[in-house]
Order: C-alpha cells, then structure tokens, then sequence
C-alpha cells in the first residue's frame, strides 16, 4: 500500500472523534437540562453489554485468569467511565473545542505513570513537548471576556482528572494485557465499566431518576443520538487499529492530535450553518484563543511521539 494511503485511513479516526463529541455536546444540550449528565454516563457505561460478547466469541477463554487480575481490569475499566462522566459534565460548561484539547495531556501523564510502574523513560525532548502541551493547555483555561480575564477552574479540574484517570487506565491495561492478551483483558475492562454503569443505576438515585426521565421524554432521540455517538467513537477507534497496520504506531498516533482542530473545524461549521445544533463563539479573540492553545498542544503532542 502506497506511504501515503495510511495517512489518509488514520486521518478518519480523529474526524469522526470530533463528531463524536459534538454529538455528546448536543445530546447534553438539547436534553439533558441542568447537567444531569447522569442518564448519559449510564447509557455509555452500559453499552459494555454489546461489545462484551465480541471478546468473548474472539477469545472464549476469558475466564482463564486469576481473580487479582480480573479484579484489577475490572477496576481499571471503572476508571473509564469515571473519566467520561468528568468529560460529561465539562461538555455541560463549555465548549466542545475548549474541552477536547485536554485530553492531550493523557501522554504526559502516561509518561510519568510509565516511568515509575512501567520502567519507561522520558526524553529531554520528550519533557520540553511536555511543557509545551501544559502552556496550551493554560491558554485554553481562561475565559476571555471583553473587560475581565477568568480561569476556568471547574474545566480544568474535570478534564486534567478524565486526563489522569486515561492515563492510568492505559498504563495499567498494559501492564496486565501484555500478560494475557488483549480480548481476554478488553472483556474484564467492559465488565468492570458495566458493573459501575448497574451501580449508578441501582444505587445513586440522582442518576435513576434522570435516566428513566431521559427515556420517557426523548427516548427515540436520546437513544440515537447517544449510541450514534458510541459508534463514531467504536469505528473511529477500529480505523486507528487498522492504520497501525499499515505503519509505525507511533506515527499513526500522532495523526490522533488533530482532533482538536477537527473540534474546532466542525464546530466552526456547525455554528455557521446550523446554529441550532452548535454554538461555538466565533469572536476573533475566542479563535485567536483556541487556535493558538490547540496549535500549541498538536506540536507538543508530535514531538512526544518523535
């Protein structure tokens, strides 16, 4: 296959992440009133349930393993949906393109995660692409206003604790997957964030009561939008599998920095053609704003990958 073409294949998996969140964005926006974001962390914890049974067949042996570390990967799969609810309830207070571009972050966690469970090490020139993502990162995390300057505080804290919690979750998926392969490990993870997902539902009444509410309102569009989501997210992540295929892994990981412009491309659009379904502030110092924070952010993201 020509250079070029895994590129081009990589390039769908971050495009169809920024629909993905833009559709999340709607989703809590149109119908999820008040941030009871709760109904939606449910939904998404649950969905497990259908990817279960593809491990499963793959790799019928998924109950060939201790219970320490079916334990620990259910835990660890715990850890997800914790970090979407962060990723939920940051959507609720701001925009998609202020949001995302946290998540590039995740790799200077994993560096430090890495580096002290793992054995990994972390370059000179890894450590300063590190210090370039934090400034963009700082860029994006205050409210620029025509007379005042604010600090984000709430989304900084909810997206740099999804961010961790990522981070974690990959370092300790590898540490055990490494050991008893990827199906066997992938089906204890969605077992651990179907469990907590019956948890909320079972045990936080907040969350019950939004969810059945979300279902008797808006059920047809709630349930499309929110598994049209789940989807975009399954296929993007299935296209990012397939290109690494075809090249170093570490290149086709680097395409995944785009989404945040990919965010930002889309939102722009959306707020322009279809305002009703995305409101993306389009004052040139918002733009200014997110361009110079997400441009920062992609460059520290390449050179930790280099």
């Amino acid at each position: 296959m020509p250079r070029m073409n895994w590129f081009f294949i990589a390039l769908i998996g971050p495009i169809l992440y920024a629909f993905a969140n833009h559709t999340d964005k709607y989703l809590i926006s149109k119908y999820l009133k008040g941030g009871a974001v709760g109904s939606l962390i449910i939904f998404s914890a649950l969905f497990g349930i259908v990817a279960m049974p593809v491990a499963l067949f793959i790799h019928p042996d998924v109950f060939d393993i201790t219970f320490f570390r079916a334990a620990a990967l259910s835990l660890n799969g715990m850890l997800v949906v914790i970090a979407i609810l962060c990723y939920f309830y940051a959507l609720h207070k701001d925009e998609v393109s202020h949001v995302v571009p946290f998540y590039q972050t995740i790799p200077i966690f994993g560096f430090i995660l890495g580096y002290f469970i793992l054995g990994e090490t972390i370059s000179i020139a890894q450590g300063i692409a590190s210090f370039v993502i934090i400034v963009g990162a700082l860029i994006l995390s205050f409210e620029l206003e025509e007379d005042t300057v604010g600090f984000k505080k709430g989304i900084v804290v909810l997206m740099l604790a999804a961010s961790v919690l990522y981070a974690v979750n990959g370092v300790v998926f590898k540490l055990i997957a490494l050991d008893d392969g990827f199906w066997l490990s992938l089906f204890w993870s969605l077992a651990g964030q179907v469990t907590l997902g019956v948890f909320f539902l079972l045990c936080v009444r907040p969350y019950r009561r939004q969810f059945f509410a979300m279902l008797r309102e808006n059920k047809l569009a709630v349930l499309g939008l929110n598994s049209l989501s789940e989807v975009l997210f399954t296929i993007a992540e299935s296209v990012m599998a397939f290109a690494t295929l075809l090249a170093p892994v570490a290149l086709v990981l680097l395409v995944d920095s785009f989404q945040p412009f990919f965010v930002l491309v889309v939102g722009v659009l959306l707020t322009l053609f279809f305002p009703n379904i995305s409101q993306e502030s389009l004052l040139r110092r918002h733009i200014v704003q997110k361009i110079t924070g997400i441009g920062l952010m992609a460059i520290g993201t390449y050179f930790i990958g280099t």
